[in-house]
């Protein structure tokens, strides 16, 4: 079947289709309108839709964002409300659009592309792969114990974030992990996307001598879906830049265990969370969430990256993008990475594992190991180092 892709103009259409494909209740719906309006008027997304003729068959919506990886920040596509009609599931729509996906994101520049996954082995096949996780813990702020702490914390509970908290954020997603750094439209739209299950949503701000140390977010919302209690308390962001601050962020958190039975922790992987607790979480699991996919090799040319200098031939196997099929040299020289078109290889790979060692979830050894990667007899075991991948917010 033959599709056309382009963008959504009729708000409607790609409603009805999100509505149904996520099984949204017409409570939520008179939100998802009010926010929908915001897509269609913004540079940070934009909907695609592939057509047969006039109907609307599939569609995603696109968001370019920034995020870091390795040690740079760089143009990132990010794959969000990924759907079909009905009518026209398993006929092949949702293919075509990311394939399509490929060539708007080139010509963004943006050099890799990340999505939540409904399918892992649909989107490998695609391209994309593994990419970060991120602990999720479950505790009574009861059970949390501090040292007495003299260092002055100032806090400050706020609705919506201020310059001093969205400057740190930024900051902070410019030097660690794999964040995503946060626009105008971001800092916007999260919070003006509100749902009727919604108690509270707020931002709290620690500072030191004057200084924006340290930033926590949470949600107090009604779950239906939950078993246990209807309502829930979810911390979504808790990023610190010292102990001294981070030990504030706890005893603010402490400070709600006569209204608060369990906090749901979102945090990064490594989280060394148990000194704080005086018993076990009640839960805590290390959840994967991200895959990612390079978009075009030669646009992550110039990328930091804390690597001795090394260089190895890859034969890429890329079916969706012609532009990375074929044979490169990547190469690292004073920590940077780049990519160039080169007669002779010593590996061989897809475009999807060598995106998660690109960034950074594993490396050609492992994935050598697991039969991933081939090995010609030249081969002097050239790698990358793994790094720890984790993009924090949500799209």
């Amino acid at each position: 079947m033959m599709f056309e892709c382009r963008r959504i103009s009729n708000q409607k259409d790609y409603l009805d289709l999100m509505k149904f494909s996520f099984g949204i209740t017409e409570n939520w719906m008179r939100v998802a309108s009010k926010h929908a309006g915001e897509i269609f008027n913004n540079d940070l997304r934009d909907p695609f839709g592939a057509y047969d003729g006039s109907t609307l068959a599939a569609e995603y919506l696109l968001l370019s964002l920034k995020m870091r990886l390795r040690d740079s920040v760089i143009p990132m596509g990010g794959i969000g409300n990924v759907c079909t009609s009905p009518l026209y599931r398993g006929k092949g729509a949702v293919k075509f659009l990311l394939q399509k996906s490929l060539e708007t994101m080139r010509e963004k520049g943006q050099a890799v592309s990340l999505l939540y996954p409904f399918s892992r082995s649909f989107y490998r096949k695609l391209g994309w792969e593994e990419f970060d996780t991120m602990l999720r813990a479950k505790f009574s702020p009861g059970s949390i114990d501090l040292p007495d702490q003299k260092v002055e914390v100032k806090i400050e509970e706020m609705e919506d974030a201020d310059g001093e908290i969205r400057e740190f954020y930024n900051e902070y997603a410019s030097s660690h992990y794999s964040m995503i750094l946060r626009d105008e439209e971001m800092w916007k739209s999260d919070f003006e996307f509100r749902t009727d299950n919604d108690v509270s949503k707020k931002f709290v701000k620690f500072k030191r001598e004057g200084r924006t140390t340290g930033m926590l977010r949470y949600v107090f919302l009604y779950d239906k879906f939950d078993k246990d209690s209807g309502l829930k308390f979810l911390v979504t962001i808790f990023l610190a830049d010292d102990v001294e601050t981070r030990h504030a962020m706890f005893r603010f958190l402490k400070g709600l265990s006569l209204q608060i039975d369990q906090i749901h922790a979102f945090l990064p992987p490594d989280f060394l969370l148990w000194p704080y607790l005086k018993e076990r979480p009640s839960e805590m699991k290390i959840v994967p969430r991200t895959m990612i996919r390079i978009v075009d090799l030669q646009l992550l040319n110039g990328l930091r990256i804390d690597a001795p200098d090394m260089r190895v031939g890859i034969k890429i196997d890329d079916s969706q993008a012609s532009w990375n099929d074929g044979v490169f040299e990547l190469c690292v020289e004073n920590g940077e990475l780049s990519f160039s078109p080169s007669d002779s290889f010593d590996l061989e790979c897809d475009i999807s594992t060598l995106s998660s060692v690109v960034g950074g979830s594993t490396n050609f050894k492992e994935m050598i190991e697991f039969g991933r990667v081939k090995v010609s007899d030249g081969y002097k075991g050239q790698d990358l180092p793994k790094s720890l991948p984790f993009e924090l917010q949500h799209f």
